[in-house]
């Protein structure tokens, strides 16, 4: 009779997709993620609608304190959303896309001042291109890697401009040879994944987790605890700030 439980309790878990993908149960404490792009010295005509400028990041940042939010880590958002590890109240995780010099140029000091952690998201087949937009150079990486307040993970090679159109040996190097550029130049294990332009579907989740992330996020604008799996982690892109910040402190 025993073990006709274990068998059946298997099988349940078998039906619901419990697996190492699977959020922890009971996640009751509101948690969310912004994502940035380029950071500006300022708005003008030719801004895209992605750019942030300096005093804008400066007035979210000022209004999510008055809101009494604490910034907490990518690696504290994933021992929360995989094992229920405690965190503070009212928490926000910060997170770039692109690797954009800006970042480094005008984001990163003022999120110093505030002692804010923040992400970075690279596609590695662009860092130190001066084309475009300049992106940061695999020096500038490792520095800010060193710090301990910012987070480098992945967002593919080229950022396709969407990872469901590609064939299974194109998603397969897109993921896995980025997360081998970036632990090559950095010395240490990379976990995290950003999907470029937010487009994926469960054959892109399961190809992140066979390149052996642990954690890869979306831009499905709701809080991040309520995800459907760890390699869909939903993210605010930053224009919806005042929306996340509803959501996390219970104005909403």
């Amino acid at each position: 009779m025993g073990g006709r439980r274990v068998v059946s309790a298997l099988l349940a878990l078998a039906i619901l997709g419990a697996g190492p993908d699977r959020l922890a149960l009971n996640l009751r404490q509101t948690v969310v993620v912004l994502t940035y792009h380029d950071v500006i010295p300022r708005r003008t005509a030719a801004s895209e609608w992605f750019d942030c400028s300096v005093s804008e990041l400066q007035d979210q940042i000022r209004g999510m304190e008055r809101a009494k939010v604490h910034f907490i880590t990518l690696e504290q958002l994933y021992r929360y959303l995989s094992a229920g590890a405690a965190l503070p109240s009212r928490p926000v995780c910060i997170t770039f896309a692109d690797n954009y010099l800006g970042y480094y140029t005008y984001a990163l000091p003022i999120l110093r001042r505030h002692h804010i952690p923040s992400a970075q998201f690279v596609h590695t087949g662009f860092v130190g291109s001066p084309i475009g937009r300049p992106k940061l150079t695999w020096a500038e990486l490792a520095e800010i890697d060193r710090a301990g307040d910012v987070t480098i993970g992945s967002q593919t090679v080229t950022h396709p401009p969407d990872l469901r159109t590609l064939s299974d040996a194109g998603l397969r190097k897109e993921m896995t040879e980025s997360k081998r550029a970036l632990e090559s130049h950095l010395h240490h294990p990379v976990r995290f994944l950003a999907y470029p332009n937010g487009k994926f579907d469960s054959r892109c989740e399961r190809a992140a987790a066979r390149a052996g992330y642990a954690m890869a996020c979306s831009e499905v604008t709701r809080p991040a605890n309520l995800s459907p799996n760890l390699f869909a982690v939903n993210r605010y892109v930053h224009t919806k700030w005042q929306g996340a910040l509803q959501h996390v402190t219970g104005d909403r």
